[in-house]
């Protein structure tokens, strides 16, 4: 016989949504300006910025997908409630247990670092506030036959801030009582009884609870009960409902998400900490696909994408409970031991009765919530027991949706729903006997590093679009690549100020940057100071340059502001000889890139219409800080996916370095200091050659990490550092990644270039980028020139990092976070033709 754990409850947050009567839907009405009808009244300065710190919310994500596969109607759980209550165990787990656990929830690589993650966790949810209203608690009853490790105890105490409570858990009638009392209380009772069943505590040996209660009041008093309005919400293609709607015409901040295919609006609550997010498809068929779809790195980029505008917005009011059985879910997830005879525990405890040992018989997650026009209020018990597109400015939530609610100041989800009915108010899972394989490798465990939130500022933002590029341009090229984002962005910023209308929407929302002019000037100018620079054997030159068609009247205003703010010169170019102005241009690109690139125009590519080009080149080039010696250079195996092994030349050198594991990447990264102290080379290192031969994922994910977050958590270690010598040059057309990237207006009809010239219409004809790099022994130099033409409409002691497979590298400048290079190394063989679109 076994001993059973019987109930390891875990107490999800209550969302109290405040009730109010429903607004108003006026359909009927002519359609109005939105900007025009929004109360100035409720304004605010509201900056938002979303969270910065490496997110730990993969797990979360996971879990609603598999409920959501398995449940078609209405769906709450809370993430944070389920995962104290299952790192409580974890501090008690060993072996199998311990790694089933760690993996799926994907917690950081040490103990140490565990406990600090969740350490901070609760302590800013248990941070009083006058805004907003959060209980968190946990709990652990524990029979009076167990002997509790007192390591345990104190470890759960001083790091989770939950108690351990000896109790007859024979007397299942007075533990009942207990449970619910403190459930009951802590959920402000909303949950009376999260122990119905007393016969199912026969055998229970130990309880853990995890209460937690969130009613918060929206920031803005957006939803005004005189304005609600009872009107049909599309459950599907062939069916409808009437439900109460709320209203309003307010500022609100907002993206289109093209992965999720779905509109995203943020609805802040007062205290400017929690915040909901709505996930409305564009389909009535999308909701699949947002299931399937959605994680934490697609929605960190999305929310980065927000932008603050006037909205009209209809949401159903809803309130709905939501218990589920999450066994055979977390069976799925790779949680298989812990319910199994199989099951470590014993850092919890010492039975008095050896022969028997504990294992959790179920996992129950009770939840509730209500929402309408003056909040939300929600609740949750995790009872775990051991032993067609709508018009342009609104949001009509209409049809099935997701929601979920976050700790905005560190990114913790508090409860992820799903609404598909809102007049339904129950659902349930049962619990199905069901084997499922477990999915966990100890060989492929997902380690994190320390992680340390960052608040970025909007120069910060203006960095993202460096991953960016470098991913889009990565789907369309084989082979070897090399890139140097900072040159395209220089050249597409200088843009900015001769665009206007939608043209200019589209690359200020690429490039992250907001629509005052003044701070885009500031955030260019800053950008630039770092570029120009020569340091103890390291030098960096930027240079740009408009040629201009001497019959074309440019804006004197814009010529200004080119020189002023940008560092541009301005040369006048007659392009009816189209060789000659080739020549010249190429002249200039070969001076400034000290004739590492020889031509960005080829011959016979300009056009005698042309009426500007803009040229942009970035030079680099970085001693090392610790060189490595050429006498150990040697001839070392790279493996190239399909082809196997192939000699290549490889450096070594043993120092010490910053060095890190990303889980969010599942790959190694290593700092590679230059000699003048504020730019580094970066090298990416799928942890698991078999896993992403050919870097795609790596390329995906890395658009999804901040660089200063990713720069945060590296540490200094002391390594054998082998990487290969190579250099690289790529000729890339950026026309089509940039266009997937949403700018699109400026290669066709629609550009609208009247900041730099009246009464002629203008367009790009293509954005060419040559760029180029050499890395030895000594140190790396590295060139690029982008080209915009516009014309006319038409295993040691000493950790061992062996680059020898297909890896990534960046080119940063540490104070700014500034990609100035980019690329991938295939191997020796990968023609760099191939690094042409």
């Amino acid at each position: 016989m076994w001993l059973q754990l019987s109930y390891l409850l875990c107490l999800l947050i209550v969302v109290d949504f405040i009730k109010e009567d429903i607004y108003a839907m006026a359909q009927n009405s002519a359609q109005t300006n939105i900007s025009s009808r929004i109360n100035p009244r409720v304004e605010d300065d509201e900056d938002f910025v979303p969270y910065q710190g490496e997110r730990f919310t993969v797990f979360d994500w996971m879990l609603f997908r598999s409920l959501s596969k398995t449940n078609r109607g209405n769906i709450l759980l809370s993430p944070i409630s389920i995962k104290l209550a299952l790192v409580l165990l974890y501090e008690g787990a060993q072996d199998q247990t311990a790694y089933e656990l760690a993996g799926a929830m994907q917690l950081p690589v040490s103990s140490p670092a565990i406990r600090e993650k969740f350490n901070n966790i609760v302590k800013s949810l248990q941070a009083p506030s006058s805004a907003y209203i959060l209980n968190l608690g946990s709990r652990i009853y524990i029979d009076d036959n167990i002997l509790t490790r007192q390591r345990y105890a104190a470890t759960i105490k001083t790091f989770y801030n939950t108690d351990v409570i000896n109790a007859n858990l024979s007397d299942t009638h007075a533990i009942a009582i207990k449970v619910n009392s403190w459930v009951n209380n802590i959920t402000n009772g909303h949950i009376e009884k999260m122990i119905d069943d007393e016969k199912g505590l026969e055998d229970s040996v130990m309880l853990i609870v995890n209460g937690l209660f969130f009613k918060g009041a929206w920031r803005r008093k957006y939803f005004a009960p005189e304005n609600s309005r009872v009107s049909k919400f599309y459950i599907n293609a062939n069916e409808s409902i009437n439900v109460p709607y709320m209203h309003t015409v307010s500022r609100f901040y907002y993206a289109e998400s093209s992965r999720l295919d779905a509109k995203i609006l943020r609805i802040p609550y007062d205290g400017s900490k929690f915040a909901m997010y709505i996930i409305l498809p564009h389909t009535l068929t999308g909701m699949d696909h947002i299931v399937n779809e959605i994680n934490s790195f697609t929605l960190a980029r999305d929310v980065w994408a927000m932008q603050e505008l006037p909205l009209d917005v209809w949401i159903p009011k809803f309130k709905f409970e939501f218990t589920s059985h999450l066994e055979n879910t977390l069976r799925e997830l790779g949680i298989r031991d812990i319910f199994d005879d199989t099951a470590l525990l014993t850092g919890i405890a010492k039975t008095r009765r050896v022969s028997r040992r504990l294992r959790v018989s179920d996992v129950v997650h009770k939840t509730g919530i209500d929402m309408n026009e003056n909040g939300t209020t929600a609740y949750a018990a995790t009872e775990i027991q051991i032993g067609n597109k709508i018009e342009e400015g609104t949001f009509h939530a209409n049809r099935p949706f997701v929601f979920y609610i976050e700790d905005e100041t560190t990114g913790t989800i508090l409860y992820i729903g799903k609404i598909q009915n809102p007049l339904n108010t129950s659902g349930t899972t049962g619990k199905v006997q069901q084997e499922f394989p477990s999915r966990f490798n100890p060989d492929t465990a997902i380690v994190t590093p320390n992680s340390v939130p960052v608040i970025l500022s909007t120069e910060d933002r203006y960095s993202f679009f460096n991953i960016d590029l470098l991913q889009r341009v990565n789907e369309n090229v084989e082979g070897n690549l090399i890139l140097s984002p900072a040159s395209a962005k220089i050249a597409l910023t200088s843009l900015v100020e001769g665009t206007g209308g939608r043209t200019r929407h589209e690359l200020l929302a690429a490039l992250r940057l907001p629509a005052e002019e003044y701070i885009i000037r500031r955030i260019a100018e800053r950008s630039l100071i770092p570029l120009k620079s020569q340091q103890n054997g390291t030098e960096i030159d930027v240079a740009t340059r408009l040629w201009i068609n001497p019959a074309l009247a440019a804006s004197n205003n814009y010529m200004t502001a080119l020189k002023t703010y940008y560092g541009t010169d301005i040369q006048q170019l007659n392009f009816g000889n189209t060789n000659n102005a080739a020549n010249i241009i190429n002249s200039w690109v070969r001076e400034n890139t000290r004739n590492n690139i020889k031509t960005i125009i080829q011959p016979g590519t300009l056009s005698a219409d042309t009426q500007m080009v803009l040229t942009s080149s970035l030079y680099f080039k970085g001693r090392w800080l610790k060189s490595f010696d050429k006498d150990v250079t040697r001839v070392r195996c790279f493996y190239v996916p399909q082809n196997g092994c192939q000699d290549i030349l490889m450096m070594e050198n043993s120092s010490k370095y910053r060095y890190g594991n990303i889980a969010s990447l599942d790959a190694d990264v290593v700092e590679i200091p230059y000699s003048n102290g504020r730019t580094s080379m970066l090298i990416f290192l799928p942890s698991h050659k078999e896993s992403d031969p050919y870097l795609q994922i790596l390329f995906k994910d890395l658009s999804y990490v901040p660089m200063k977050t990713l720069l945060t958590s590296l540490n200094e270690t002391e390594l054998i550092l082998a990487i290969p010598k190579f250099n690289i040059e790529s000729k890339l057309d950026l026309r089509s990644p940039l266009m997937r990237m949403g700018i699109q207006d400026i290669f066709n009809s629609a550009a609208n270039f009247t900041g730099i010239v009246f009464n002629k219409y203008l367009q790009l004809a293509n954005i060419i980028q040559n760029a180029k790099i050499e890395v030895d022994e000594e140190g790396t130099i590295a060139a690029a020139v982008t080209e915009l033409a516009v014309v006319p409409l038409m295993a040691n002691m000493v950790s061992t990092f062996i680059v020898n497979r297909p890896f990534m590298f960046a080119i940063v400048d540490l104070v700014t976070s500034e990609t100035l290079f980019a690329g991938r190394f295939m191997g020796p063989n990968a023609d760099n033709s191939k690094g042409t679109i």
